[in-house]
């Protein structure tokens, strides 16, 4: 789990630095988005959070989504730690502009769960997840981008590949992009 977790990762940490160590004016700052994914047993929760604090979601399961209505997403809170205990750091990078941290029990081989915290150029990505063990069914993860731009926030709902289009646009059309 602890090496999916990193492998996954692997490209945000990549972006991360190269958004903190970037001076060129092109490079895009920091947007007032944020962009949540909850996987838990199977389903598919994706937020999105426009800078004015409009809000939308969707779920997806089993090969069907639907937008949730208002009293749907305010019910939806805070996403919860995953993992009672907090976890040491296994690996840290601390560098003028970035910082990310991988936090998860070195005792278990397996790796049962993982925090991956990554803070760079007014971004951040914050991943928990949690392997239910055999199979997908039961795992659960939370992912958290905030400091996400207009074009990031079109693009994470464009992308999610368990949407269907319909959903999609409902919720382009929700947070006026």
């Amino acid at each position: 789990m602890r090496l999916l977790l990193l492998a996954l990762a692997a490209p945000l940490i990549l972006a991360a630095c190269d958004v903190a160590s970037s001076t060129s004016t092109t490079q895009s700052p920091a947007g007032g988005y944020t962009l949540e994914v909850r996987a838990v047993e199977g389903v598919q929760t994706y937020i999105v959070t426009a800078p004015d604090g409009r809000r939308t979601a969707s779920t997806a399961a089993e090969g069907t989504s639907r937008l949730l209505d208002a009293g749907q997403i305010e019910r939806l809170g805070a996403a919860e730690p995953l993992s009672s205990e907090p976890q040491p750091e296994v690996f840290g990078l601390r560098l003028p502009g970035v910082d990310i941290s991988v936090s998860a029990d070195k005792d278990n081989p397996d790796g049962d769960s993982a925090t991956v915290h990554i803070n760079a150029g007014g971004r951040t990505v914050h991943v928990d997840a949690e392997d239910g063990g055999p199979g997908d069914d039961d795992d659960r993860a939370n992912v958290m981008i905030t400091g996400a731009s207009e074009s990031d926030a079109r693009g994470f709902i464009n992308d999610a590949e368990h949407l269907s289009d319909d959903v999609k646009q409902q919720m382009l059309t929700a947070v006026g992009l």
